[in-house]
């Protein structure tokens, strides 16, 4: 139990909620407190002890991330390192470096022309600095990925020259030579290369894309079942040699170590070898051995040599899955009286509670699990049990004996089952289900399996009707009805300069406001912000049907983004303000509502939308398209209004003061709202005080990129700040809001 909570303590102290130093003379004093509640027999002393864990593991989330306060300040000049890792990118090559002065680890860019390998000396000029983080959830987060890899800074360097090692070192040389003959040996090597080596270079993409939509991608991930088959191997040898078995357990945890060392494996390896070294010596001294025990422990050293391994999703999944088999294991004692039998389901139950397990994990990384997982790893795992131990031998120079063509064979097999199953395969996303309703099924399904897996602490009839009434209050919660369990909101989502505002009501009805974008269709430099920013999103968020996209006004910034949108989602009505705009990106957009059927409505004031839940849009302006204004585009922006409730939102556009000044003073109109879009990116342009009063919001959100054109004006930020509204901006990220059964409004914070 304590290990799961050492890994949320460490992600929560990564956040800086505390100084480190604070943070460690708590925890000294605490333990002095504790030391003392011990000695004097105290009961305080049981609870003080998770609090000093708590503390322990908030200090090594800091530590973790430390090194990055390194780079926090761009630093330039002339760097010297050895490198240690090398990966080929599409564009560049990816060179991890141990540098000598800081001592730290950066990640410099190399062009793919550059001659580069483990071992070799690095110097390069530039300027090292934080990697970029993700914009928005769902878009691959390069910061995240280099943490997990305990490196804090990157380079793109102006300047560099690589000093090749004289010769290879011993372990490159082992490596090479596994290789080699694997190569040499397998028609089909890419796979092999994976399952031996953990190489996936030689992987081609279509294999990778149909293991994953099988849910057999964790079997190329080198973890328990590959130090599993191993060790078994290796201890049928050692059985036949008269060793004693200390002589034995060290044979055999030294030849581990040494093909994970080669194979330069990550977490879910040393958490296997980690087990087997720690089962083995409680075999050999006649302790209990706890497969839970092993397990976090496991957990526990690898945390304390690297806190930084509770950010690497490869970590999290491989204990995750491990937990959850082991968990449940004493629970699945069924038997037939076929062997067979009772080993396919005992298995196939097995895989079952690896596979919930994982569950919340799988859907916020790839929004997504696979249905066929379970079976299709009972299927393959025979075959992969072959081509792993073929393939150590074919990799030792045995192929020519054997091996190396019983590993061709099953990899022709491998085909055959990849061509029958893949035509069944599919995919689960949990749709209306929000992610917090999804954890707390999940968290059921864990606490279930404690209680089940201890009958002699807790009698069976008693648990059985304990996890009754816990279902019966869960199913209870889940049939109330939408609008009291889940929020309305409204998510600002950064696409840079442009607005791009996504609302989800309590039913689930999707509704895009503008899409954000970037230059016009015919500029060369236009970046495609709608399939890099906004579409990763909304698949994170597993929207599979956008029922409303609502276009402003048809400039670029707001327009550009909705294009990947149209092209990528099932749209129910596609709504704007029916403004014509001369320009490519307006020119595709009609042309995508045509190609794909979309049905189309243009907006004016008086309309509205319900949308459920007590939910309703309203349009406030234009009444009609007055295009002698000054900045017309700009000017005819919709005003839109969302009430849900006592609760409301209002949505500007890019509308300037003299229109809002107009709009302050029109009797006929009631702008009050407790959120406010602050109208064009925060611009000075649209500073009207009147309007603000008018408003007299609570909140408000910018929508904006302070690398151009200076939004958010300072003049505005000081009138936010002067009437004490609460506002944020998309510059660090999107923005959530949501508001609860129409009371109550909060920003949600994103995790970073």
């Amino acid at each position: 139990m304590f290990f799961p909570l050492m890994v949320l303590g460490i992600r929560c102290g990564s956040q800086n909620p505390l100084d480190l130093w604070t943070l460690c003379l708590l925890f000294f004093l605490l333990t002095v407190v504790w030391f003392v509640l011990a000695y004097t027999g105290s009961r305080a002393g049981a609870w003080l002890f998770p609090i000093l864990l708590g503390l322990a593991a908030l200090a090594m989330g800091h530590y973790a991330v430390l090194p990055q306060e390194l780079w926090a300040v761009p630093r330039e000049g002339e760097f010297r390192g050895r490198i240690y890792a090398v990966r080929t990118l599409t564009y560049d090559q990816r060179t991890l470096v141990d540098l000598d002065r800081p001592r730290a680890r950066v990640a410099v860019h190399l062009p793919l022309t550059a001659a580069a390998a483990p071992g070799d000396e690095l110097v390069f000029s530039g300027t090292v600095s934080q990697p970029s983080k993700a914009p928005n959830p769902g878009v691959f987060c390069y910061r995240s990925y280099l943490r997990s890899l305990g490196v804090y800074g990157v380079s793109y360097p102006t300047k560099f020259e690589v000093v090749p090692q004289s010769r290879l070192g011993l372990m490159d040389r082992v490596r090479s030579y596994l290789r080699g003959n694997l190569l040499a040996w397998v028609r089909d090597p890419g796979l092999v290369l994976a399952l031996v080596l953990g190489d996936r270079e030689e992987l081609d993409t279509e294999r990778r894309h149909t293991w994953r939509l099988l849910g057999i991608s964790h079997l190329l991930a080198i973890s328990g079942m590959h130090v599993g088959y191993l060790s078994l191997g290796i201890g049928i040898v050692l059985r036949r040699l008269p060793w004693r078995p200390w002589l034995k357990y060290i044979v055999v945890q030294a030849l581990l170590l040494l093909y994970i060392t080669v194979s330069g494996t990550g977490a879910s390896a040393w958490r296997a070898f980690l087990a087997s070294l720690f089962g083995g010596y409680a075999g050999l001294r006649g302790l209990r051995r706890d497969g839970l025990h092993l397990w976090a422990a496991a957990g526990w050293a690898l945390l304390l040599c690297n806190p930084a391994f509770s950010f690497d999703l490869g970590f999290i999944l491989s204990f995750a899955a491990a937990g959850g088999i082991l968990l449940w294991a004493p629970v699945f004692k069924w038997k037939s009286n076929s062997r067979v039998v009772t080993y396919l389901v005992r298995s196939l139950m097995l895989s079952l509670a690896a596979q919930f397990s994982l569950v919340p994990f799988l859907l916020d990384s790839f929004g997504e699990i696979a249905l066929l997982g379970p079976v299709a790893t009972l299927v393959f795992l025979p075959c992969v049990a072959v081509l792993l131990i073929g393939g150590v031998l074919t990799a030792l120079g045995l192929g020519g004996l054997g091996p190396g063509h019983v590993v061709n064979a099953t990899m022709r097999l491998v085909e055959a089952l990849e061509a029958l199953l893949l035509p069944h395969a599919r995919q689960w996303a949990p749709g209306a289900w929000s992610m917090a309703e999804v954890t707390v099924g999940w968290a059921f399904f864990l606490y279930a399996g404690w209680r089940l897996r201890q009958p002699r602490l807790i009698p069976p009839k008693r648990t059985v009707h304990q996890l009754l009434t816990v279902g019966a209050v869960l199913l209870f919660t889940a049939s109330l009805p939408p609008v009291v369990r889940r929020p309305l909101e409204v998510t600002a989502i950064n696409v840079g300069q442009g607005d791009c505002f996504f609302l989800q009501t309590p039913r689930g009805i999707n509704v895009l406001i503008d899409g954000g974008g970037d230059l016009d269709l015919g500029q060369v430099s236009r970046r495609d912000i709608g399939a890099e920013r906004v579409v990763p999103y909304l698949r994170h968020r597993r929207v599979e049907k956008l029922d409303y996209v609502i276009l402003s006004h048809p400039h670029d910034d707001h327009l550009a983004g909705l294009l990947a949108v149209l092209e990528d989602f099932e749209v129910g009505l596609v709504l704007d303000n029916g403004d014509q705009h001369p320009s490519p990106t307006y020119d595709r957009y009609l042309d995508l509502l045509v190609e794909k059927g979309i049905p189309y409505r243009t907006l004016r004031a008086g309309d509205s939308l319900r949308l459920g839940d007590g939910v309703v849009l309203k349009v406030l302006y234009p009444q009609v398209l007055r295009p002698h204004l000054p900045s017309a585009q700009n000017n005819n922006s919709l005003l839109i209004k969302v009430e849900f409730g006592g609760v409301r939102m209002l949505f500007t556009g890019d509308l300037e003061a003299p229109v809002l000044y107009d709009l302050a003073h029109d009797p006929s109109l009631d702008l009050q709202a407790q959120w406010l879009k602050v109208p064009h990116h925060g611009s000075r342009t649209s500073l009207a005080e009147d309007f603000y009063e008018a408003v007299d919001p609570i909140w408000a959100v910018i929508s904006a990129d302070p690398s151009r054109f200076g939004h958010p004006h300072p003049e505005v930020l000081e009138s936010l700040t002067r009437r004490r509204i609460s506002w944020r901006t998309t510059a660090d990220g999107p923005q959530s809001f949501e508001v609860w059964w129409g009371m109550w409004g909060r920003f949600r914070r994103h995790p970073s």
